[in-house]
């Protein structure tokens, strides 16, 4: 089916892009879906179109300069959509379907964004119903010599070039990243701390976040290793909050790699009925 399309304007410059899958009668509690970095909401849609066919009112969005969407500055860091891309992105949500929440279903960087917003920008916690992340960490992406060497190389040439260009990127993205965003992603890494520039301490705030949560990890994700992902989960001061490896010995026909979480017939079989599920029984229509 073809979405339509909203443009949203931010304050500080730029413009969010969201896509909606809409549904008739009586509507669940609307869910935003996003991508990762160097990628575009095509490296989502499938799952939007998956959720939408489940009953569910899908919102794709594009964030911080990818796909349709237009980043304010080169300069800007991951807090900076973070903080203004994601609350503008719920707030039009919000706005259009006349709900007062929202649950997040994001790839990798995307999973990011939310827990940022949420730990900095109080007013928006009880806008935000559920989260639902694959593949996000921010701590483990460069243990050992191989990983630590390429967040080396991605912080480098950010720097250099003010954005990491898609002929350099290897780790299977549909576009480049266009703004600075990764060399503070690799800072995180290098020293296996996620902070702000301030100083501010993500990791522990996650305490503090205790919205209802599905985390998901990749048996064989070298961007966002298990045992990143399992921080973030486990830094979580949610009650109800569930954690999942897609890897054989749980169950799934493979190991899944980063992009496997979301793209392809086996994310579609396997892992997709899996979210659809954990969303079903918490977001009900009329609710």
């Amino acid at each position: 089916m073809r979405p339509n399309k909203y443009l949203v304007r931010m304050e500080k410059g730029g413009h969010i892009a969201l896509h909606h899958f809409p549904q008739g009668g009586r509507q669940r509690i609307p869910v935003v879906v996003t991508h990762g970095t160097i990628s575009n909401g095509d490296a989502v849609k499938n799952l939007a179109i998956y959720l939408h066919d489940q009953g569910f009112d899908c919102w794709l969005l594009e964030w911080g300069g990818h796909g349709e969407s237009e980043a304010s500055s080169r300069k800007q860091d991951f807090e900076y959509p973070a903080l203004n891309d994601v609350p503008a992105a719920i707030e039009a949500v919000l706005e259009k379907t006349r709900h007062n929440q929202v649950y997040w279903v994001s790839h990798s960087g995307g999973g990011h964004l939310v827990l940022m917003c949420l730990s900095r920008l109080p007013e928006f916690y009880d806008k935000v119903a559920g989260i639902v992340s694959m593949g996000a960490q921010a701590t483990d992406g460069a243990i050992g010599f191989m990983y630590k060497s390429r967040a080396l190389l991605i912080y480098v040439v950010t720097k250099l070039f003010g954005r990491m260009p898609k002929a350099l990127v290897s780790a299977g993205g549909s576009e480049g990243e266009p703004t600075q965003l990764l060399a503070q992603w690799a800072e995180w890494n290098l020293k296996r701390e996620w902070r702000g520039k301030d100083g501010y301490d993500y990791l522990s705030a996650l305490a503090n976040i205790t919205h209802p949560a599905f985390f998901i990890a990749g048996g064989k994700d070298d961007i966002a290793p298990v045992s990143g992902c399992k921080k973030l989960y486990d830094g979580l001061g949610s009650v109800d909050k569930q954690w999942m490896i897609c890897a054989r010995e749980h169950g799934f026909s493979k190991d899944f790699n980063h992009g496997q979480l979301v793209l392809g017939s086996t994310a579609k079989n396997e892992l997709f009925p899996l979210i659809a599920e954990w969303l079903a029984a918490r977001n009900t229509p009329g609710v």
